[in-house]
C-alpha cells in the first residue's frame, strides 16, 4: 500500500504541480468567460461518469479478488470492463452531441457571441467521451492487479496533456475548438498504449470478446449500488459548478473554478489513500481478514489527518493571497472567500475517502449508494439557494457543507456495518499527540496573520517554525516505528514490509 500511494501520488502530483503554472498561462490567453467555456467543457467530462453504471470500482474489486485467487477468470473481467465500459462511452457521447443545443442555449448563463463556439467545443468533446471511458476501465484493471507501476505511467501523460495542451494553443491564439481536437488525438493515442500494455500485463497478449456473459451480471451484481454511487457521485461533486455557471453565467463560472481548482490540488493525497486501499481492502476481505482491514483503514486515517491539516490550514489562512500570485488580483478579489471556505471542505472531504474505501473494499456498495441518493434531495436545491443568495461564495459553503456530511455519514455506515476497531493505548496516545500539535500549528499560522500587514518576513518566519515543528512532533510521536519505516520506504523507492 506504501509503495502504491508513492507511485498513485506522484501520478497525480507532477501533472497538479505544472497546472499551477499553466492553469495561469490559460487563464491569461482565454480570459475569464472564455476560461469559464473550458472549465464548462472540464465539468461537462466529469459529470459524464454517470454512465460508468459503477463498473470502474466493479473492476478494480473483481480484478483485486482474482488476482487475490490466483488469477482465476481475470481475461473475462477485463474484457467484460472494456467492452462495457466502451459502449457506455458511446452513449453518453452520442447523448452529448445531440443535447449540446439545449445545454448553450437553455441550461448554462452563455453570451450570445460565445455559443457558435461553445457548441462546437462541446461536440467535439462528445468523441472525447467513449475513449476516456476505455482508458478508465484499462487503468482499473491495472490498480486492481495492482500494477500500479503501469498505471501511473499512463496517468502523467494524460492528466499533463490536459493542462499542456490548452496552455500552449491557447498562448499561440487557437479556438477552444482546436484546443478539443489536439486533446482527443493525444487520449487517443494514449489509450491505444495502455490497450497494448494490459494485453501484455493482464491478458497474456490475446485480446478477444468475453466468452459469455456470466462476468458482466456477475460485476453488474456489485456495481448496481456502485451505479447509483457513480451516477450521482459526478452530479454532487460538480453541482456546484453547474449552479454558478447557470446562474450566474460563465465569467463567474470561471472565477470560481480558479478556487476550486486550487482546493482540489490538496484532494490529491486522500485520492491517493482511496486508490492505492482500495483494491488492498478489497483483496483483505477476499481473504476474511476484516479487522485487519479496520487496523489499516484507522492507521491510514491518522496519516492523512495529519498530511492534510497543515495544507489546509494554510489554504485557509492566506487564501486570498494565494490567488493574487496564482491568477492575478480579480481573482482573489473575486474568489478569495471562496477558497477560504473551500479549504475547510478539503479537509472533511478528503477524510471521507477512508471509510468510504472500506465499505468498497469490504463489498458493502449499497450504503454510499443510500447516502447519495439522500444527499441529492438535500443537496441540489440547497446549493441553488445558496449561489442564488451569495454567488461562488454561497457554491463553495454548500459544497463544503456535503464534504462535511459525507465524512458523518460514511463514518456511521461503516460502523454501523463492522464496527469499531478498538483503540488500543498507543493509538489513543499517538491521537492526542497529533491534536496537540494541530493546536501548536494553528496558533502558530494565527500569529502569522496577524504580522502578516506589519512584518512579512516575520510571518513567513512563524509559519516555517509552526510547520517545522509539527513535521518533527507528527513524525518522532505521531506515526508509529512500522509506519516510519514504510515511510522511508516511499522516500527512498524500495518495498518497506510493515507488520
Amino acid at each position: 500500500m506504501a509503495r502504491n500511494s508513492a507511485l498513485y501520488f506522484t501520478s497525480l502530483a507532477l501533472p497538479a504541480i505544472a497546472a499551477v503554472f499553466l492553469v495561469r498561462v490559460t487563464v491569461h490567453a482565454l480570459g475569464a468567460s472564455r476560461f469559464g467555456l473550458l472549465a464548462l467543457a472540464w465539468a461537462v467530462a466529469e459529470g459524464s461518469g454517470i454512465f460508468d453504471f459503477g463498473l470502474g470500482r466493479a473492476t478494480v474489486r473483481f480484478v483485486a479478488d482474482s488476482t487475490a485467487r490466483g488469477r482465476e477468470g481475470l481475461r473475462e473481467i477485463v474484457l467484460a470492463s472494456f467492452f462495457s465500459q466502451t459502449a457506455a462511452g458511446l452513449v453518453a457521447g452520442t447523448l452529448l452531441f445531440l443535447f449540446v443545443q439545449v445545454l448553450v442555449r437553455r441550461v448554462f448563463t452563455i453570451p450570445a457571441a460565445a455559443i457558435p463556439e461553445a457548441t462546437a467545443m462541446l461536440r467535439v468533446l462528445a468523441l472525447h467521451l467513449p475513449v476516456l471511458f476505455a482508458s478508465a476501465a484499462l487503468r482499473a484493471a491495472l490498480e486492481g492487479a495492482q500494477r500500479f507501476d503501469i498505471s501511473a505511467g499512463l496517468r502523467i501523460p494524460s492528466s499533463l496533456a490536459a493542462v499542456a495542451v490548452p496552455a500552449a494553443l491557447a498562448s499561440a491564439g487557437y479556438s477552444l475548438v482546436a484546443i478539443m481536437w489536439c486533446l482527443l488525438a493525444v487520449r487517443l493515442t494514449l489509450a491505444l498504449v495502455t490497450a497494448t500494455l494490459v494485453s501484455r500485463t493482464l491478458l497474456g497478449g490475446r485480446w478477444g470478446v468475453p466468452s459469455g456473459w456470466r462476468t458482466l451480471r456477475e460485476m453488474l451484481g456489485y456495481s448496481g449500488w456502485v451505479a447509483v454511487s457513480t451516477a450521482l457521485g459526478p452530479l454532487l461533486g460538480s453541482f456546484d459548478r453547474f449552479s454558478v455557471g447557470s446562474v450566474i453565467g460563465v465569467t463567474g463560472l470561471g472565477y470560481y473554478t480558479g478556487a476550486a481548482e486550487a482546493a482540489n490540488r490538496f484532494l490529491l493525497i486522500p485520492a491517493t489513500a482511496f486508490s492505492a486501499l482500495l483494491p488492498a481492502l478489497a483483496a483483505t476481505d477476499s481473504r476474511g481478514a476484516r479487522d485487519r482491514a479496520l487496523i489499516a483503514t484507522r492507521a491510514a486515517r491518522r496519516q492523512l489527518a495529519a498530511l492534510l491539516f497543515p495544507l489546509c490550514l494554510t489554504l485557509f489562512a492566506f487564501a486570498p493571497d494565494l490567488l493574487r500570485v496564482w491568477l492575478g488580483p480579480a481573482f482573489a478579489s473575486n474568489a478569495g472567500p471562496a477558497l477560504v471556505i473551500l479549504s475547510v471542505g478539503v479537509f472533511f472531504g478528503g477524510l471521507a475517502h477512508l471509510p468510504l474505501a472500506l465499505l468498497y473494499g469490504s463489498n458493502r456498495p449499497d450504503l454510499p449508494a443510500k447516502i447519495h441518493v439522500a444527499e441529492v434531495m438535500v443537496h441540489l436545491p440547497f446549493t441553488f439557494l445558496l449561489v442564488h443568495t451569495w454567488g461562488i461564495t454561497g457554491a463553495a459553503v454548500a459544497w463544503t457543507v456535503r464534504c462535511a456530511a459525507d465524512l458523518t455519514l460514511y463514518e456511521w455506515a461503516s460502523r454501523r456495518a463492522f464496527g469499531a476497531c478498538d483503540f488500543d493505548v498507543a493509538e489513543w496516545t499517538r491521537t492526542r499527540r497529533l491534536l496537540w500539535a494541530g493546536v501548536g500549528l494553528a496558533s502558530a499560522v494565527a500569529g502569522s496573520v496577524w504580522l502578516h500587514h506589519g512584518s512579512r518576513s516575520g510571518a513567513v518566519a512563524l509559519v516555517a517554525l509552526g510547520l517545522a515543528v509539527y513535521a518533527a512532533v507528527g513524525w518522532a510521536r505521531v506515526l508509529s516505528q512500522a509506519e516510519r519505516h514504510a515511510w522511508i520506504g516511499i522516500l527512498l523507492g524500495t518495498r518497506a514490509s510493515v507488520q
